[in-house]
């Protein structure tokens, strides 16, 4: 019997003399040989096992940038009326006209709009000299005391004190009197009296108007009140005391009688 080894009936290759028997899976018969690495493996990871595992970030290095949140938006740019907080006698005629144009829906036919044209035609004729001021206030009166009083139905006086960007919805039956203040973007709306309750007009016994104030028809303001920032009045409220900025207020409201059982 011949001592050389042939081939293995399973078709494996013969081996050296001196080598140690192979397995059917090519692991050395006596135990697992070494494990080697490759460029793609982890750093740090040892030929027989896995190495220690790494927690947090290195020292040293950038912390990652923090997202911000979904819900965050950027704040809104200011609007013109918010960056020019000029006052309505600091702003000429033509360019304080264009804004009670724009605040009147853009339209020349709007008698609100005449209305507030003819009183700032009389706020500017008091900065021109004479002789143009004379001619200016002989036009001013005609148009004021025939048109706008006698025909639009409203009482404004010139030496009352309007905002810039005063609305005036409907024109019928209005009475500003004199030393009365108005701020900026309010709308006043038709049969609204602003008056005095006492025999005098004196700049200390009529109301005063904050800024963004909407009065409703059929408001009547009464006597020394101060009216606060972005108040709302009802319809039909007669306002003898002061009202807070923001707030609301209303008349009575309507009842119902019912008709009598026939």
């Amino acid at each position: 019997m011949s001592t050389e080894a042939g081939p293995a009936r399973n078709g494996a290759a013969p081996r050296e003399p001196g080598s140690p028997p192979s397995t059917p899976n090519g692991s050395a018969a006596h135990g697992p040989g070494p494990v080697t690495t490759t460029d793609d493996d982890a750093p740090g990871t040892a030929a027989h096992g896995p190495g220690p595992e790494t927690v947090g970030p290195a020292i040293g290095a950038p912390a990652p940038p923090i997202a911000a949140p979904d819900d965050v938006t950027a704040a809104p740019a200011p609007t013109a009326a918010e960056t020019d907080r000029r006052e309505a006698s600091e702003l000429g005629l033509r360019e304080i006209l264009r804004e009670d144009f724009r605040r009147h829906y853009g339209s020349f036919a709007h008698p609100g709009l005449h209305v507030l044209a003819v009183y700032r035609l009389g706020q500017w004729r008091r900065t021109r000299r004479q002789p143009l001021r004379a001619v200016i206030t002989v036009v001013y009166k005609v148009l004021n005391n025939l048109v706008i009083r006698n025909l639009y139905g409203v009482e404004l006086s010139e030496k009352a004190r309007l905002g810039r960007r005063v609305h005036i919805g409907h024109h019928q039956t209005i009475l500003i009197p004199p030393f009365c203040e108005i701020g900026d973007d309010c709308t006043l709306r038709h049969n609204l009296t602003i008056g005095y309750a006492g025999g005098s007009a004196s700049p200390r016994d009529v109301p005063k108007v904050g800024a963004r104030v909407e009065l409703a028809p059929g408001v009547h303001l009464l006597g020394a009140i101060t009216i606060g920032d972005d108040a709302r009045i009802g319809p039909g409220s007669i306002v003898m005391t002061d009202v807070p900025a923001g707030s609301t207020v209303f008349a009575a409201p309507a009842r119902v009688m019912r008709p009598p059982n026939r």
